[in-house]
């Protein structure tokens, strides 16, 4: 277990990829809900937030962290931290440009980047899961019902 992360006060996220995402209003709609459920884990206590990496749902989830962490209460500070945890090195290869670019720019951001395999096998998105859920103890998803 990673002495860094406190299970007790980690949320992490999983969900759709961008095809089956909702697109126009919706997608505003799912942005705004995510940003509520980010917001209320943050009032719970909540404090490190974990995503796979994965473009669609992981993405727009760290961005959302991402706005929390620039947003400075001065009547209530709080320490947010974002952690990607990546299936193996190459995850991004194969993003649109779009996506490429967006994770490209999100992990520089990261408070920690934990990458656990070099290459990848047939069981690493599970193990990726598995991670993340060994070390949260809430998990905000996108499901469609799809």
């Amino acid at each position: 277990m990673n002495e860094n992360i406190v299970r007790e006060k980690t949320v992490c996220f999983t969900g759709h990829r961008t095809e089956k995402l909702p697109q126009g209003d919706g997608l505003v709609l799912l942005r705004k809900r995510l940003a509520n459920e980010i917001e209320r884990a943050l009032q719970d206590g909540y404090d490190t937030f974990l995503f796979g990496g994965a473009y669609g749902f992981d993405l727009m989830a760290a961005e959302e962290v991402l706005k929390k962490k620039t947003l400075i209460e001065l009547q209530n500070p709080r320490q947010i931290r974002l952690i990607a945890v990546i299936p193996f090195e190459e995850q991004a290869a194969r993003f649109s440009v779009a996506d490429h670019e967006l994770y490209y720019e999100i992990m520089p951001k990261c408070d920690e980047v934990i990458t656990l395999n070099t290459h990848y096998h047939n069981q690493c998105y599970a193990q990726r899961n598995q991670y993340m859920v060994d070390h949260s103890n809430r998990v905000i998803c996108c499901w469609n019902r799809q």
